[in-house]
C-alpha cells in the first residue's frame, strides 16, 4: 500500500472511528456532471461533502470539475466504457472492443490527463467492457501506471462486472457501489424509495455508497433528505469510504438496480 493511502487510512480511522461506532457513513457520488452548467453546480451546492464524477469531453466539464474542487469536494473521471445496448449515447474517446491494447492505454492516458486533481475513477456505462478481464486488466495497469494513488470505483453497471477485481489485481485502491438512486428519473417516489435503501444499507454495514445523477428529480429529493438525516449519518468523501472498508470487512457486492448501460 503506498504511503499516500498509508496516511489516508491513519487519517480517517482516527478522525472516524468514534463516528463510524455510532453513524453509519454515506458516500454519495453524483455522475455525468459536464452536460448542464447548471444542474452540475445544483449538484455540487448540495449540503455536505460528496464527490462528482465528471466527463472527460462534456461542454462544462472543467468548468464544473473546478467549482467542485473550489468547494471542498472530491472529483473523480467518470471514464467511458462501451455498453452492452447498442442505441446508448457514444461518448467521444469512449473505450470500446475495437481498441487493441495499445489504443485502450492511449486512450486512458487522454482522459485521465484532463483533470489533474481527480482522487480516482468510475466507470461511465461499460456494461460491456466491464464483463471482460481482457479490457479490464489493461484499463487498470494503465491507471496505476499513471498514478498508484488513484481509487477505481465500479459502477456496477452489469452484475457480471469484473472491473473491481481486476483493480484490485491491479494493486489499486477500489470498491464498488451499492446504489443506484435514479434509474427511474421520471419518478422522485422511486428515488426517494431509493434514498431510503442507501440508508438501510449503512445501517446494516457501516457504510454505503449511492450514485445519483444531477438530474431536476434527484436534486430536489437530495436537497430535502440531506438536511434531514445529518444527525444520524456521516457524510464522507468516497476516498473515506475506501479507507474505512479496506480496514473493516468489505460489504458483499450489491446488484440492486442494476441497469444495462
Amino acid at each position: 500500500m503506498c504511503r499516500w493511502f498509508s496516511g489516508l487510512l491513519l487519517l480517517v480511522v482516527s478522525t472516524t472511528s468514534s463516528i463510524a461506532d455510532s453513524k453509519p457513513l454515506l458516500a454519495l457520488v453524483i455522475d455525468d456532471l459536464g452536460y448542464s452548467l447548471k444542474q452540475g453546480k445544483a449538484a455540487i451546492n448540495l449540503p455536505g461533502k460528496h464527490t462528482y464524477a465528471i466527463l472527460p469531453s462534456a461542454t462544462y466539464s472543467n468548468r464544473l470539475a473546478d467549482f467542485a474542487v473550489d468547494e471542498g469536494h472530491e472529483i473523480i473521471l467518470h471514464m467511458p466504457m462501451q455498453s452492452i445496448v447498442s442505441t446508448a449515447t457514444h461518448e467521444p474517446g469512449a473505450l470500446n472492443e475495437s481498441m487493441d491494447e495499445t489504443q485502450l492505454l492511449s486512450s486512458v492516458q487522454k482522459m485521465l490527463n484532463r483533470f489533474p486533481a481527480i482522487s480516482g475513477i468510475n466507470n461511465h456505462m461499460g456494461s460491456h467492457l466491464t464483463e471482460h478481464d481482457f479490457f479490464m486488466r489493461p484499463v487498470m495497469d494503465s491507471i496505476r501506471f499513471y498514478n498508484p494513488q488513484l481509487y477505481f470505483l465500479d459502477s456496477r453497471t452489469s452484475a457480471r462486472s469484473v472491473a473491481h477485481s481486476q483493480a484490485i489485481a491491479a494493486g489499486l485502491n477500489s470498491t464498488t457501489r451499492d446504489i443506484f438512486l435514479d434509474s427511474d428519473p421520471e419518478n422522485i417516489e422511486a428515488i426517494e424509495a431509493q434514498a431510503q435503501l442507501w440508508l438501510a444499507k449503512a445501517r446494516e454495514r457501516g457504510s454505503a455508497i449511492a450514485i445519483g445523477h444531477p438530474y431536476p428529480t434527484t436534486i430536489e429529493v437530495l436537497e430535502r433528505l440531506l438536511p434531514q438525516i445529518s444527525d444520524d449519518y456521516e457524510f464522507v468523501l468516497l476516498s473515506e469510504v475506501i479507507a474505512y472498508r479496506n480496514v473493516n470487512d468489505p460489504p458483499p457486492e450489491s446488484t440492486s438496480l442494476v441497469f444495462k448501460q
